[in-house]
C-alpha cells in the first residue's frame, strides 16, 4: 500500500510542477540508524546491518520526492549477524528560503553489544520506526534551500544565513521479547521489562547555512540544533501501558558538494541527524542517523 501511495503522489506532484522544469536524480545511498539506550552510566548500542541502497528522486520548482530499495549483498563485508529490513520515504518542499521536510524510515533487525562483545548479539525481531516533520526558514530571502537539500540545477551563488527550525519527531522501538535481552538484562531492567517504547517530541531551534560556488562546483552546508518537549508511552511485557514526559534534543546537519547549472550534474552529499529522548530519571534513548549519497542528476 505504501508503494502505491508513493507512486500516486509522485505522479500528482510531477503534473503540478510541470514536467518541463523537472530534475531526475539517480543515487546510491548508505543509510544508518543506530539506537543507544542509557541507564545511569551504562549504555547499550544497537546497529542495523545496513546495505547500499539505490534510489530515484524527482524534483520540481517547489518539491522533491524520493524512493529507494537495498542492493543485495552490499553490506561492506560485515558478518550478517542479524538480517536488516529497511524502508525509507522522503518528501521535501524547498521553496526559495523555506524548506519543509517529511521523513519516515523503518528498520527491523539489529546487532547489539548486549553481551559485552563487538555487536555479536542478533536481534532479528527488534524494530524501529522513525518519522519526522521539519520546517526550516532562512532569514536571508535569497538563500537557496534547493541547493542545500537537493541539487544545484538552478545555479548556485555565494550566500549565508541564520536558520530557524520547528520540528516534530516520533520514534517507536519494539520487540515482544523485551527491548534488552541476553546478559545485560540485570543492568537494564527498565528496558528489559518493556516490549515497546514510543517517544514523541516537538520543539524549535536555530542554526546556520552557507552556499558557495567554486567554478563548476559548489559547496553547501547547514546545521540546526533545537530542544523540545516530549512524551513517551511504554508497554510492559505484560502489556501494561504507562506514560511520562520530559525534555528532548534534536539536531541535524547537511552537506552537499556537486557540480551545478543546467543539464547533467554529479555530486556527493550527507544528511546527519540525532534525537535524544529523556524517558524517565536517568533513562535515555538516542537515535543516531546518517545518509551518505553519491548521485547524478539531469535537469530539463
Amino acid at each position: 500500500m505504501g508503494k502505491v501511495i508513493l507512486r500516486i503522489l509522485l505522479f500528482a506532484l510531477c503534473l503540478s510542477s510541470g514536467i518541463e522544469a523537472a530534475t531526475v536524480t539517480l543515487q546510491l545511498k548508505r543509510p544508518n540508524h543506530s539506537l543507544l539506550m542509557r541507564s545511569s552510566k551504562d549504555f547499550i548500542e544497537f546497529r542495523p546491518n545496513a546495505n547500499v541502497h539505490w534510489g530515484i528522486k524527482i524534483s520540481g520548482d517547489f518539491f522533491y520526492i524520493e524512493y529507494g530499495a537495498k542492493i543485495a549483498d552490499t553490506n561492506y563485508g560485515t558478518n550478517v549477524v542479524a538480517p536488516s529490513d529497511y524502508e525509507s520515504y522522503r518528501i521535501g518542499l524547498p521553496i526559495k528560503n523555506l524548506f519543509i521536510g517529511l521523513y519516515y524510515q523503518q528498520w527491523q533487525g539489529f546487532s547489539s553489544n548486549e553481551s559485552n562483545c563487538d555487536f555479536c548479539d542478533a536481534r532479528e525481531d527488534l524494530k524501529s520506526r522513525n518519522g519526522s516533520i521539519n520546517l526550516v526558514y532562512a532569514f536571508e530571502k535569497d538563500f537557496s534551500m534547493k541547493a542545500l537539500n537537493s541539487n544545484g540545477s538552478e545555479g548556485v551563488k555565494f550566500n549565508h544565513s541564520w536558520l530557524a527550525t520547528i520540528f516534530y519527531d516520533r520514534l517507536k522501538v519494539s520487540d515482544n521479547g523485551g527491548l534488552v535481552q541476553n546478559s545485560s538484562e540485570d543492568q537494564f531492567l527498565f528496558f528489559t521489562d518493556l516490549r515497546a517504547l514510543e517517544m514523541r517530541q516537538a520543539g524549535a531551534g536555530l542554526g546556520y547555512g552557507v552556499t558557495a560556488p567554486f567554478g563548476p562546483l559548489y559547496f553547501a552546508a547547514g546545521a540546526v540544533i533545537g530542544a523540545g518537549y516530549q512524551d513517551n508511552r511504554r508497554w510492559s511485557l505484560e502489556n501494561i501501558k504507562s506514560k511520562n514526559t520530559g525534555a528532548a534534543i534534536h539536531w541535524n546537519s547537511k552537506i552537499n558538494l556537486a557540480t551545478h547549472g543546467d543539464g547533467l550534474n554529479f555530486g556527493v552529499k550527507g544528511f546527519f541527524f540525532s534525537n535524544i529522548y529523556e524517558v524517565t530519571g536517568s533513562k535515555n534513548v538516542m537515535s543516531l542517523n546518517y545518509n551518505l549519497y553519491v548521485y547524478t542528476s539531469y535537469t530539463w
